[in-house]
């Protein structure tokens, strides 16, 4: 049976199997064959369907988990995206008595877009882009490749074609500039005129851009502003030297030639990497000054100094400031330098030659580095004591004025700084040893004394989102406001969300007394299977029997406690970061639908990852096969069981995706004993020939065989139980390359082992793949039968559906230019 993902078929396909039995008379064994098989047939197309619900695009299973505010000028207004069952509303708020209203109106807007483009716009789902708001309710964004206004009377305008990435307002509100065929153009926003400030860009030489490696992760334009709105300070990215790894699209949409192309990628120990020339651009004639200085290599995982928080101008427009982070990442280096003529001087460095230097939480949040430019100083993020903390530095003289935090506590991030109240308030763990030592307070700071106040604590997860103008972090991006910020330009008024995984996540509006303006969102289930069970938060120890780890188990919807389960242990095993989640999206999104097929599902934070103090996350330095370590993740398996009786030890299985690929086939292959089964996507399996910057950062300089010891095709002799292994050939993030290698030694090994290929796929699982990713558990792991070729129609498959159906699709609109209904 071909099983369709059509939610009402679940109850008709129960009863229809319940009522098949034949009326004739037959023997035990022919009853068991005739009626317990179609029961057991129907029970697992049942849980298929559960999973699939969860599985699904289109709208997440929790609605409004956190809210990103992004303020319009210096008000204490802000809009947001509204989430929806059918998409995103844009909503504008007064944070001053909490009263909303639509930013725009969406229903005109839509028509409109849809008549001038010819594309489908849904009113409820618009899917625009790099939105803007200024002081009078004019709206810039992108769509389909082009850039539009709208303004507060209901005029659309074509601006000219999408840009390569977001472009960036003047401080004067009167220009953006942006990168136009690998050069920075300037557009008056009064007058719709542009013209490029520079000229000799190309692609391998690139203006305000990242890596060609990484521009499928661009995050914004790699410039910012002077004060006064005549200067900009940027970055021309050079590859030109960097090696080409080479890529096959092996099944083009048109046609069948296959078509090669290549990027530049370097590796581990290459000689040449991308590298940064900074330089000051005067907007009016171009003119540049060079800033003298060693060009800057690449690093933090190819994020780049403007949008990674490590570049910034001086607070009277005289001065630029910039982070040396050198190769390696052993050392950091404050530099400023004359805006007028590019002369430099080093400030201070810090250095940790043991590992690397950390500059903020976690890899994906810009570095918490904060200038502040009226008193001319820098708030600095340092692991020097071993605990994350804050200093305080001169930027006249490099010297520090004074330690910020306590070491009783780690900082996570800096949220908003207040320099006319002269505070900070940033977010912390660890205070409270009786807490999840990854659940994060907000505590005000006073930057002249140093004293601190907690602002809001419990026993969940508070969230106030990072200030976007000191850089782009990933939780702003995910949240849809690269340029957002929990807290209000003047400082009275923030958004924060209380979140914890078993409980919907609570958004509020508060006052700088704390007082509660306005409760925002409360996140509300959107389309859960009936019974759905919200998953457990729980504390364990790690493997030497001391460091307390978080993780969360995830339950079937049917569960019951008296039954035996097999067990899924998701892992991530990054360095980079820690993933067990706080509301039901990240890696709950595959957790959930993985329970649903009949298995107890663990989500584990090992030693190794982010979110602690240096000790833990250096657990992995040089050895990046004890990332969220392994071991940990045994150990708290085994307490789990003995704290549960219902998860079978017999039967445990691993999977995960990117470095959750890499670390479930290692987990599969040094531990052949504990984990049967493993299913994995996307993995990074060897550092060797994975992004240099990742690997030189967290394995360190590549040395003769040093280098071994973490990758998967060492250990591939030792492969016994089931490994299916996934890949889409046009990841260009986790080039195919890493997968092959491995595929080559289990094949010289005589290993058997199982593959999917998505060919035209990049970093993400087809909805194909992943449900055979779910076969294979089904199959080998609690020893039961799948249904035959269930049709999963997953996150990757809707947005690539939706992409076509709306492109082209004014034909196909209805009344209004609207489309009369979105296709199964």
């Amino acid at each position: 049976m071909n099983t369709k993902r059509h939610y009402g078929l679940l109850a008709g396909m129960c009863a229809i199997a319940l009522t098949s039995a034949p009326a004739l008379a037959q023997t035990a064994e022919q009853q068991h064959t005739s009626v317990e098989e179609p029961a057991a047939t129907a029970e697992m197309e049942a849980r298929y369907e559960r999973a699939a619900m969860l599985a699904r695009g289109g709208s997440p299973v929790s609605l409004n988990n956190q809210v990103i505010p992004t303020w319009i000028g210096g008000e204490d207004r802000f809009w947001y995206c509204k989430q929806t069952e059918a998409g995103c509303t844009y909503t504008l708020v007064d944070a001053r008595t909490g009263n909303s209203r639509l930013l725009f109106d969406h229903s005109d807007l839509a028509a409109k877009l849809t008549k001038k483009s010819g594309n489908i716009f849904p009113p409820d789902d618009l899917g625009i882009t790099d939105l803007y708001v200024d002081g009078d309710g004019t709206i810039t964004f992108s769509a389909f490749q082009k850039r539009y206004s709208y303004d507060s009377n209901g005029v659309l305008k074509e601006l000219g074609d999408a840009l390569l990435s977001a472009p960036v307002v003047s401080p004067d509100g009167k220009l953006e500039a942006y990168v136009k065929d690998w050069n920075i153009w300037v557009r008056d926003l009064e007058s719709g005129e542009e013209k490029p400030i520079t000229t000799d860009g190309q692609e391998r030489y690139a203006y305000a851009t990242k890596p060609g490696a990484s521009r499928g992760f661009t995050w914004g334009s790699e410039l910012r502003w002077a004060p006064d709105s005549k200067r900009v300070f940027t970055v021309q990215t050079d590859d030109r030297q960097v090696k080409d790894v080479p890529f096959i699209q092996y099944a083009p949409e048109d046609g069948v030639r296959p078509v090669a192309f290549s990027m530049p990628y370097a590796f581990p120990g290459d000689l040449h990497i991308p590298m940064y020339r900074m330089l000051v651009v005067d907007v009016e004639d171009g003119k540049q000054v060079p800033i003298k200085y060693r060009d800057l290599p690449a690093g933090r995982m190819l994020d780049a100094p403007f949008n990674g928080g490590r570049a910034w101008w001086g607070g009277d427009g005289k001065r630029v400031f910039f982070v040396d982070v050198e190769r390696g990442e052993k050392a950091a280096h404050l530099i400023s330098a004359d805006a007028s003529t590019g002369d430099t001087t080093e400030l201070f460095s810090e250095t940790n030659p043991d590992g690397y230097v950390e500059l903020s939480d976690n890899v994906y949040e810009a570095a918490s580095i904060v200038p502040l430019p009226e008193r001319n100083q820098v708030i600095w993020y340092s692991e020097r004591t071993g605990r994350p903390q804050l200093y305080l530095y001169d930027l006249a003289t490099g010297q520090l004025v004074r330690k910020l935090t306590d070491d009783a506590y780690g900082v996570r991030r800096i949220v908003s700084a207040d320099e006319s109240r002269g505070e900070v308030l940033i977010s912390i763990s660890g205070r409270d040893p009786t807490k999840n030592p990854y659940y994060e307070e907000i505590l005000r700071i006073d930057l002249d004394t140093g004293n601190g106040e907690i602002l809001s604590q419990g026993d969940d997860h508070r969230f106030i989102a990072p200030d976007g103008r000191n850089g782009v972090s990933f939780a702003l991006l995910l949240g849809g406001a690269p340029r957002g910020s929990g807290v209000s330009p003047s400082g009275d008024y923030w958004v924060e969300t209380r979140q914890r995984i078993d409980r919907p996540a609570v958004s509020v509006i508060r006052t700088r007394s704390r007082r509660e303006v306005a409760t925002l969102e409360t996140a509300s289930l959107n389309h859960v299977p009936e019974g759905f069970r919200r998953p457990e938060p729980v504390l364990v120890k790690a493997a030497n029997g001391k460091t307390i780890l978080q993780g969360a188990i995830f339950r079937p919807s049917d569960f019951d406690p008296s039954k035996i389960y097999p067990v899924i242990d998701l892992i991530y095993g990054g360095p980079q970061a820690a993933v067990v989640p706080v509301a039901l999206d990240g890696l709950a999104n595959m957790a959930m639908p993985l329970a649903e097929l009949g298995f107890v599902t663990v989500i584990i934070d090992g030693r190794g990852t982010t979110g602690r103090d240096r000790e833990f996350h250096e657990h992995s330095y040089g050895a990046v096969e004890k990332a969220s370590e392994v071991e940990d993740h045994i150990a708290a398996i085994r307490q789990l069981a003995q704290r549960y009786p219902y998860m079978d030890l017999d039967r445990v299985g691993i999977t995960g995706f990117s470095g959750g690929g890499y670390m479930s086939t290692s987990a599969i292959l040094r531990y052949p004993d504990f984990y049967k089964v493993a299913v994995s996507g996307a993995g990074n399996h060897d550092q060797r020939d994975f992004w240099h910057s990742w690997g030189e950062r967290y394995q360190g300089e590549l040395d003769g065989d040093n280098y071994l010891a973490q990758a998967n095709l060492t250990y591939a002799k030792n492969l016994e139980g089931k490994l299916l292994l996934y890949q889409g050939l046009m990841d260009t993030g986790v080039q195919p390359g890493t997968l092959f290698n491995l595929v080559q030694k289990l094949e010289d090994e005589n290993k058997d082992f199982d593959l999917v290929i998505a060919p035209r796929a990049g970093h993400s699982y087809t909805g194909y793949a992943q449900r055979r990713g779910w076969d294979y558990f089904v199959e080998h792991l609690a020893g039961k039968t799948p249904p035959k070729e269930f049709e999963l129609i997953n996150g990757y498959d809707y947005t690539i559906a939706e992409m076509k159906r709306r492109k082209g699709g004014a034909s196909k609109a209805g009344k209004d230019g609207q489309p009369e209904s979105k296709p199964e």
